[in-house]
């Protein structure tokens, strides 16, 4: 991660170019009221800027940074309570749930993110610029035109340039196993696979479903469900904050780490791993 203090109230992020609000006010409150804030922050040009906006889940994400401690966002941003809330309205499709009244939040310390009430008023929000005006809060999640390239087991990510594995690890393992198995996975007589971090795990979430958010064409047999260790995958960054190892849900796509009892939504001593590469 790189940033850059314009010293006009915002910070540049070097590597995806986006602006953010360096320094959020205290004050919670509802969903609509940060999305208001931030149109506030364009209408008044902060920084010299006239197209603030709320972030999208994934925005949020890039800022997240598990190896710092307990409080995942760089020291360069003031950081508040409060959840953090972004412009990503939670549906569930395959329902035909789509007035759901959530959207994508992330929790005080950055890591943990999920659906959070818009009616809640413990709600702040970090706005942003850049990247276009980013998706519609009330439009489902639409995949990408030409998102993955498909190859016998390896599932390259045309965005990230990442490579995949379109499977996964064939049983549930501890933390401390998953490292040597993506070391020594071969596929397409490819190797130098690896465990994903929290923010590239991320990135093969599908927002339009719930009970096996990915994309099922490109990662077929995915476990479909929630709250259960075998929905969850590992990510290499261990907790600093208890438990072992962060991870993320497929069930809809929250993150968390591991430190709940059986039964919890975070409970997962055991999970699943997704090895990756770094492309081509």
């Amino acid at each position: 991660m790189s940033y850059t203090d314009l010293n006009n109230g915002a910070v540049r992020d070097n590597v995806t170019c986006l602006v953010w609000e360096k320094a959020n006010p205290s004050a919670q409150g509802t969903w609509q009221a940060s999305v208001d804030r931030c149109a506030g922050l364009a209408s008044s040009n902060h920084a010299g800027f006239g197209d603030w906006r709320m972030p999208t889940r994934m925005e949020m994400a890039s800022l997240v940074d598990p190896s710092l401690g307990s409080t995942g966002f760089a020291k360069i941003f003031t950081t508040t309570s409060g959840y953090y809330a972004t412009g990503s309205w939670w549906y569930e499709t395959i329902t035909g749930q789509n007035t759901s009244g959530y959207q994508w939040g992330y929790g005080t310390n950055g890591f943990t993110s999920n659906a959070i009430a818009m009616s809640g008023t413990n709600l702040v929000a970090r706005c942003v610029r850049g990247n276009g005006t980013g998706e519609a809060a009330d439009a489902f999640a639409v995949e990408p035109a030409n998102h993955y390239t498909l190859a016998n087991g390896e599932v390259t990510d045309n965005y990230t340039g990442l490579v995949w594995q379109q499977g996964f690890s064939p049983s549930l393992m501890d933390f401390a196993s998953a490292p040597a198995y993506c070391a020594g996975l071969t596929l397409n007589g490819h190797t130098g696979f690896r465990m994903p971090t929290l923010g590239e795990l991320s990135s093969t979430v599908n927002e339009a479903k719930v009970g096996g958010a990915v994309v099922a064409t490109a990662f077929p047999n995915n476990p479909n469900g929630c709250k259960d260790p075998k929905y969850w995958f590992w990510v290499s960054e261990a907790s600093k904050v208890g438990g072992t190892a962060w991870g993320l849900s497929y069930c809809d796509g929250f993150t968390g780490y591991n430190v709940g009892a059986s039964g919890d939504w975070n409970y997962f001593p055991t999970a699943n791993v997704r090895c990756v590469r770094n492309g081509p």
